[in-house]
């Protein structure tokens, strides 16, 4: 018993790719629900998700009690499963984006692997592992981490199909497309489509394209998707088709919104920025691209990335998440690339590593100003030390490149980035962010009685009230509600303090919103 116990533990120890799930885990779950919910986005997706829930509504979402019609409801049947199983709190609505995460880096191993090489997918997998903008984004209550992963899957998923020819690919390809169409909408089932096509005909594989079985996957796509998309349309008398697809889809393609504009080369940069620190040997990657067409799989990671960069660059609207469906992809490239270098296939420079350590530096600095500068975090200046670890990595990975190679400066790289992760999402940025203005302000707010907003508010407070939250336009509806109400609080921002200057209120709190201009204030009647 125990020379087994010993065999098992041995080959544990062996097992590299086993210590990366484990890692992997680790990086996603620590910690998710000690940072508070203040993040915009994640505030809303949270409370929609309760809000449906406690309305017992599959069709509807909602937040404030009014449509939100941002985005279909996949992540908001996640979030209410963990809410049964959980509770209501942060953990539970960051819950799933951790799984999924997990779930990304399996499936891309799995495929990788089975159509490439276990060297490949080895390397593909670490540079999603030291990620921190894929890391960040999976634990995170928001829909992309379902999207990312139900658009990997459903384009391995056909890749598998198209090399076995076995049914059973084409149907989870299918389901994954659909379920991705109910994450993010058409864009889901549009850019995925004009890869496989672009793949199919680059390989001559028409019958792919030309097949009875293209209709039993489009049937299958409609099964799934299609019902809650008209019993939305029906439920909502046609607004949230309205919002949803002219407003978030084709207006958000066409010009920027809520100011997420800018020039076609800052997708590129969201890419190479967000698989940091990997990323930096992209530019020898694109050196050796031609060698890379003689593998489908490796070829169709390529049409993936570029089909995706390409399509949110023309967008008018420009976020760094946009592009991230494509970050596993991109990762299997540079997998693929770092695999030949270090099997004696291709050959690297070391100038990537002096990137990363000159741009490391340049974070350190940047973090330790920009804490400095704000004021809400001058006390936690500190953490911004946490950087030194980056620095630290990329110093001996240079060191190890020039003595032993690239396995072994990756390797640093890998254990370095993997401490640093660990330290930052799960300690260093939960602390830090524990200092909003919504933690530091609700406590001042009253569960049982009604809470007023003029104008704009963190919907965060939405989130840890549990209750809806009344929007007043002017100063009139002000003035009437403290007259007939003088407890009653009312939260806003300092910038509109002025617009309340006939208004007879005192002021009960003012702190400023973590790295933005805003402040927000609490204020009642007199």
């Amino acid at each position: 018993m125990l020379q087994q116990w010993n065999n098992a533990l041995l080959q544990l120890r062996n097992n590299k790719i086993t210590w990366l799930f484990i890692i992997a885990a680790v990086l996603l779950f620590t910690g998710i629900g000690s940072t508070p919910m203040y993040i915009l986005d994640e505030a809303r997706n949270a409370q929609a998700a309760r809000e449906m829930m406690d309305r017992h509504d599959w069709i509807v979402p909602t937040f404030n009690g009014e449509l939100r019609a941002h985005k279909p409801p996949l992540h908001y049947y996640f979030m209410q499963l963990a809410y049964h199983v959980f509770g209501m709190n942060a953990f539970a609505a960051r819950f799933f984006s951790a799984l999924f995460g997990w779930l990304t880096i399996w499936i891309t191993w799995y495929f990788t692997r089975r159509f490439v090489s276990y060297g490949t997918a080895i390397w593909a997998v670490a540079a999603l592992l030291v990620s921190t903008h894929f890391l960040f984004e999976f634990r995170m209550s928001v829909p992309d981490p379902y999207l990312i992963f139900f658009i990997t899957a459903g384009i391995l998923c056909f890749y598998a199909y198209a090399q076995e020819r076995k049914l059973k690919w084409l149907i989870c390809s299918a389901v994954a497309a659909a379920l991705a169409t109910l994450a993010k909408g058409p864009v889901a089932l549009a850019l995925p489509g004009a890869v496989l096509v672009w793949w199919a005909l680059s390989q001559k594989k028409y019958d792919l394209l030309f097949s009875w079985k293209m209709i039993l996957y489009f049937a299958v796509i409609a099964i799934v998707a299609l019902p809650w998309y008209l019993l939305v349309h029906q439920a909502t008398k046609g607004e949230f088709t309205r919002i949803f697809f002219f407003e978030h889809n084709i207006n958000r393609f066409g010009e920027p919104m809520e100011g997420h504009g800018g020039l076609f080369i800052m997708v590129p940069l969201f890419v190479l920025l967000g698989l940091l620190p990997v990323s930096v040997f992209i530019g020898e990657l694109v050196k050796k691209t031609k060698s890379f067409h003689t593998n489908p799989f490796i070829r169709m990671s390529m049409y993936v990335t570029v089909v995706f960069i390409v399509f949110f660059s023309l967008s008018g609207t420009k976020l760094p998440n946009y592009p991230m469906p494509c970050y596993p992809f991109v990762a299997i490239l540079l997998g693929y690339f770092i695999n030949k270098v270090i099997t004696g296939q291709n050959q690297v420079k070391q100038y990537p590593l002096w990137i990363l350590l000159t741009l490391n530096v340049l974070l350190l600095a940047a973090g330790w100003i920009g804490l400095g500068l704000e004021t809400a975090t001058q006390a936690f200046r500190g953490w911004a030390l946490l950087f030194i670890i980056p620095v630290a990595t990329a110093a001996g990975s240079c060191w190890y490149f020039k003595k032993e190679g690239l396995k072994k400066a990756m390797h640093v790289i890998i254990a370095g980035y993997s401490v640093f992760n660990l330290l930052f999402l799960a300690i260093g940025y939960p602390a830090v962010y524990k200092h909003n203005p919504v933690t530091k302000t609700v406590p001042l707010l009253h569960a049982n009685e009604q809470v007023y907003s003029y104008k704009i508010y963190n919907p965060a407070f939405n989130f840890y009230l549990n209750k809806s939250i009344q929007v007043l336009e002017d100063p009139a509806a002000v003035s009437r509600v403290l007259s007939a109400h003088p407890q009653a609080i009312i939260i806003s921002r300092e910038g509109l303090l002025p617009e309340l200057e006939t208004v007879s209120y005192k002021l009960l709190a003012k702190e400023r919103d973590l790295f933005e201009t805003a402040t927000t204030v609490l204020i009642s009647g007199k």
